[in-house]
């Protein structure tokens, strides 16, 4: 009988990775000269010890979610000095494509370089951009973290790194989650990544082993999802934008939309679709006029 591949999928991000702080902001900023000589270093530093535990258990194949700055066509990561069995998606990151490329249950996940939901305290927190306020599921607020666990419905958290901020936000969601904090703005804690990549690789593995305990995030269909704006902007049905007609379709027509000045509502069969409308809905924000 064939053997079914262990794998780990790692979701990345860079804003809640080791190293990185105001005082080298610009080593988030896809492209510049400080994300070339530091922050794809410091992501890799801790994705890497992320994977030597990983391998270190025995888990066969590693897919890894390079999702800083969708987009981009350059990884963030230093591919080149990860394991061989690592995978990183390509590019562009659409919503469900993840899922699909992980063959039936993966054995777990790890978020890697995790930050805060919009207002939820830490360094650089955020909802996918900084025009969108708050996101609700089923009446739970959900960033990035949440989407995520929503999109893998039911797969095991087994460890979060990152800022300590996203660290509390996976564990109210999924309370068995190991949470690896590697910073925090409130306690001005920033350490460099050669002093987190041990308690990373200990506490990943730690997790792997635990992974019976770990548990994901449990909603049923229907998905009613809410949109409110960040301060400053507003909805605007008018607003123009690519493949508006679409938009306008699968907002209105398709998920029962609403949209008001304040708020967007809507409903879907699908995790995956909502999160579809989701980014349409993100297309009728402008900044509110003074």
């Amino acid at each position: 009988m064939k053997k079914t591949k262990r794998q780990l999928y790692v979701l990345c991000d860079l804003e809640g990775a080791s190293g990185i702080s105001r005082a080298n902001w610009n080593a988030l900023m896809h492209g510049s000269d400080l994300w070339r000589s530091e922050g794809r270093a410091l992501v890799t530093s801790d994705v890497k010890a992320v994977c030597e535990a990983a391998n270190e258990f025995g888990i066969d194949e590693i897919i890894i979610d390079d999702e800083h700055d969708g987009g981009k066509r350059e990884p963030n990561l230093l591919v080149g000095e990860l394991p061989a069995n690592v995978r990183v998606l390509r590019r562009p990151h659409l919503p469900g494509k993840a899922r699909k490329s992980v063959r039936g249950e993966p054995f777990g996940m790890v978020f890697v370089g995790q930050h805060a939901m919009g207002g939820g305290g830490g360094f650089a927190p955020h909802t996918i951009a900084p025009h969108i306020g708050a996101v609700t599921l089923n009446g739970l607020r959900v960033g990035e973290i949440g989407l995520e666990l929503a999109s893998f419905m039911g797969a095991r958290l087994l460890a979060v790194v990152g800022e300590e901020a996203a660290v509390a936000e996976a564990q109210a969601l999924c309370p068995h989650v190991v949470g690896i904090p590697v910073k925090s703005q409130e306690r001005n804690w920033f350490p460099p990544a050669n002093e987190t990549s041990l308690s990373i690789h200990r506490e990943v593995l730690r997790a792997l082993r635990a992974r019976d305990r770990a548990d994901g995030l449990h909603l049923q269909s229907p998905f009613r999802f809410t949109l409110t704006p960040a301060d400053g902007y507003v909805f605007d049905r008018g607003q123009k934008m690519p493949l508006r007609w679409l938009c306008r379709l699968l907002f209105f027509g398709l998920s029962k939309g609403k949209l008001g000045e304040r708020e967007a509502l809507w409903e879907t069969k699908t995790v995956v679709r909502g999160i579809w409308v989701l980014h349409c809905v993100r297309g009728f924000l402008r900044k509110e006029v003074e």
